[in-house]
Parts: structure tokens; C-alpha cells; sequence
């Protein structure tokens, strides 16, 4: 089989060129694949609303800011066989 084919799990989340506001959350368990809306991207809030009791938080977020896109990123974490 491929490598889809031995894909077990996958879960994370992503952005899309269509959704450039808002994140996509992604499953996959065995032949069962979900994709759902997820929250805002932190980029699209205006700082002033960001939660300022969670320092650690936002700190990740400014370690990992980008210039251009902010904090739109994928990341999926995959689980298989032999991949």
C-alpha cells in the first residue's frame, strides 16, 4: 500500500487558502475523516483582546509569530505503519 494507506491517525490543525481568517481542525481515525471549523486565527484579533492573564500563552505565540502570515501555520501530527 502507499503511505496514505498506512496512515493510522492524524490530528491537528491547519489553514487553508479559502479560510484565511479562521483555523481548520483535521481527524483522521482509521477510514473516518473529519474536517470542523476551528477558532480565529490570533492574527485576525486585534491585540487589545488577546487574554492578558495568560503570559505564558502569549509568549508562545510571539516566539512563533511571523511577519507576513502571524500565527497561520499547519500542523498535523500523523501515526502509521512503516511511514
Amino acid at each position: 500500500p502507499d503511505a496514505l494507506g498506512r496512515l493510522v491517525r492524524l490530528k491537528g490543525f491547519a489553514w487553508l487558502a479559502t479560510r484565511s481568517r479562521q483555523q481548520v481542525h483535521a481527524a483522521l481515525a482509521g477510514t473516518q475523516f473529519t474536517l470542523s471549523p476551528g477558532p480565529p486565527w490570533w492574527a485576525v484579533v486585534p491585540r487589545q483582546q488577546w487574554p492578558s492573564n495568560q503570559r505564558e500563552l502569549v509568549s508562545d505565540w510571539d516566539r512563533d509569530w511571523d511577519a507576513a502570515f502571524g500565527d497561520r501555520r499547519t500542523e498535523l501530527v500523523c501515526i502509521g505503519r512503516e511511514l
